[in-house]
C-alpha cells in the first residue's frame, strides 16, 4: 500500500435502531482516523459486523455477514463488534473469518484494536481459528479479543455528526437492562440500564439538527427507564427539553416497555406538539400465565391500560406490538388470548417472531417445547391479523391530515415520493424531489394492503 492510499472499510448492522446508531459512530470514529468508508458489499481492507444476539436467527445473521466480508476480500480483517460479541466472543473468535471481537464496552476503542490487529498481521484468514488472544494477553494467537466487563458508571455513547442513508436520525439516550425476563439475553450483552447525561443528549441533538436532520427517533434498551436510578432527569422532563430545540421538527419514540408508559409520559406525549403520536410497545403475549412464566412484570389488563393512555385520546396514534410465539408451554389457549387481546386493541401493525432458546437464560432450560410445525402456524395467524389490522386502520385514516416527512423515492416510478407521518404510517405522495428532507401537509386519500397515498395541501421550504 502506497504512502498516500488511505485504508478503506465497509461496515454493517445486524439489529435494531440501537446498533444502527452505534455503527454510524463506528464509521465516524474510523473515518476520523483516516480510514475510506466504502459499501460493506465491495473490496476492503477492514469489515466491520456490528452483531445482534436478540434470536439464534440473528445470531446466524452476524455470522452469515462475517462470513460474507471473506468472501468479498479474504485477506481483509474481519472485525466481529457489539451484542454477540460480548455475550460468547468465543464462538466469533472461532470462525477462521474473524481476526478481531469487539465487545460492547470496547466499542469507542475500534481504532486502536483495529491498528494492532492490523499490526498482527491478525487479517490474515490462513492463521486464523481457534485459539485467541485477550486484549493484555500474550503474543501469537491469531485472533484478538477485546471483551471488558460492562461498566455502569461509564454511558457508552457517540457524538456523531450525521446519520448516512437515513433523513431521520437515531439519538441513544439508555442503554442497558436491569429486567430479568426469563428468555432474553440482552442484559448479558448489554449490561445494567445507564442513562446518557441529560446535556449531552441536547447537545447532540443540537449537532444533529444544524446539520439538517429534522426528525429524530430515541433509541435505547428502554428508554422509558430513562434516569432511573441516575439522578437523571425522567423522559418527560427530557422530552420537553427537546421540544425547546428550534429546528428540530418531530420527536419520536423508539420501543417502550409497557410499565414505563405511565399516565404522566403520556400526559406529556400528548401535550408536546414535537412528539410523534406513535407507540411501539412489546407485548410477547396475551396470556397472564404466559406472560407470568415470562417474567414480563405486567398483565394483558396493565398492558392494555397502559397502550390505551395514548390511544383513547388520539385514535389515529400508531401503535406497533412485539409479539412471541412458541414459548414453552405456551398452550392452543394460550395462543388464543394472544389473539383476543391483540383484536381487542387499536393495534396498528405487529411484529411477530417464534421463541428462540438463548444459551444461560431460564427459558432455555425449560421443558414443554412447542414444535416448529406450530409455532409457523401460530406466526402466521398473527401475521394475517397484523395486516388485517394494519389495512383497517390505514383505510380509516382517509380524509385525515398528516404532517409528513418526506424521505424517499416510490417504487411507483419517478415523480413519487414517500414519507412517515407521525403515527409512523409510510405515505406516498406526488412531487419532486426538492420535497425530500421536508415535512409537507398531506391530506390521505386512501389505503390498500400495501400502500397508503395522499395529496400535498401545504408545501414545506426545502432547507
Amino acid at each position: 500500500m502506497g504512502k498516500t492510499e488511505r485504508r478503506t472499510v465497509g461496515l454493517t448492522t445486524v439489529g435494531c435502531k440501537l446498533n444502527q446508531y452505534e455503527t454510524e459512530g463506528l464509521t465516524e470514529l474510523l473515518e476520523e482516523a483516516g480510514y475510506e468508508v466504502v459499501p460493506f458489499e465491495e473490496p476492503a481492507d477492514v469489515y466491520v459486523v456490528n452483531t445482534c444476539t436478540v434470536t439464534g436467527r440473528s445470531d446466524y445473521r452476524s455470522r452469515q455477514m462475517l462470513r460474507r466480508a471473506a468472501r468479498t476480500n479474504p485477506d481483509a480483517l474481519v472485525v466481529a463488534a457489539g451484542c454477540y460479541a460480548q455475550r460468547d466472543p468465543s464462538a466469533l473468535s472461532d470462525m477462521p473469518e474473524v481476526g478481531l471481537v469487539v465487545g460492547q464496552s470496547s466499542k469507542r476503542d475500534v481504532v486502536p484494536l483495529v491498528e494492532r490487529a492490523l499490526a498482527n498481521d491478525a487479517g490474515s484468514r490462513g492463521t486464523r481459528g481457534g485459539d485467541t488472544q485477550s486484549a493484555d494477553g500474550d503474543h501469537g494467537p491469531a485472533t484478538l479479543v477485546d471483551v471488558r466487563p460492562h461498566k455502569v458508571e461509564v454511558f457508552q455513547a457517540f457524538d456523531i455528526e450525521r446519520f448516512r442513508g437515513y433523513t431521520r436520525a437515531f439519538l441513544k439516550i439508555q442503554d442497558g437492562c436491569d429486567q430479568s425476563c426469563t428468555y432474553c439475553a440482552v442484559p448479558s450483552a448489554r449490561g445494567p440500564a445507564t442513562s446518557r447525561p441529560l446535556p449531552d443528549v441536547i447537545a447532540q441533538a443540537e449537532r444533529l439538527v444544524a446539520n439538517g436532520y429534522q426528525e429524530i427517533v430515541l433509541t435505547g434498551v428502554h428508554i422509558g427507564a430513562y434516569g432511573e436510578g441516575g439522578g437523571e432527569p425522567r423522559l418527560p422532563e427530557l422530552l420537553a427539553s427537546l421540544s425547546s430545540i428550534d429546528d428540530l421538527v418531530r420527536i419520536r419514540l423508539g420501543s417502550l416497555e409497557p410499565r414505563e408508559l405511565t399516565s404522566e409520559l403520556a400526559s406529556t406525549m400528548l401535550s408536546l406538539d414535537k412528539v410523534a403520536h406513535h407507540l411501539h410497545v412489546p407485548l410477547q403475549s396475551g396470556s397472564n400465565r404466559v406472560l407470568s412464566a415470562m417474567r414480563r412484570g405486567y398483565t394483558r389488563s396493565e398492558y392494555a391500560r397502559a397502550v390505551r393512555r395514548v390511544t383513547d385520546e388520539d385514535p389515529h396514534c400508531g401503535l406497533g406490538a412485539d409479539v412471541m410465539v412458541g414459548f414453552p408451554g405456551e398452550t392452543d389457549e394460550d395462543f388464543a388470548d394472544t389473539v383476543s387481546l391483540v383484536e381487542e386493541l387499536p393495534v396498528t401493525y405487529l411484529h411477530v417472531f417464534s421463541f428462540s432458546p438463548r444459551p444461560g437464560t431460564p427459558a432455555a432450560a425449560m421443558g414443554d417445547a412447542v414444535p416448529g410445525i406450530e409455532k409457523k402456524r401460530r406466526s402466521s395467524v398473527l401475521r394475517k391479523l397484523g395486516k388485517r389490522r394494519s389495512t383497517a386502520f390505514r383505510k380509516n385514516l382517509r380524509g385525515t391530515r398528516h404532517a409528513v416527512l418526506v424521505e424517499e423515492g416510490s417504487d411507483r416510478g419517478a415523480g413519487v415520493l414517500s414519507g412517515l407521518a407521525g403515527n409512523y404510517v409510510r405515505v406516498e405522495i406526488e412531487g419532486g424531489d426538492e420535497l425530500r428532507n421536508t415535512f409537507v401537509t398531506v391530506e390521505i386519500d386512501g389505503a390498500d394492503e400495501s400502500r397508503t397515498w395522499g395529496t400535498i395541501l401545504v408545501e414545506a421550504r426545502p432547507r
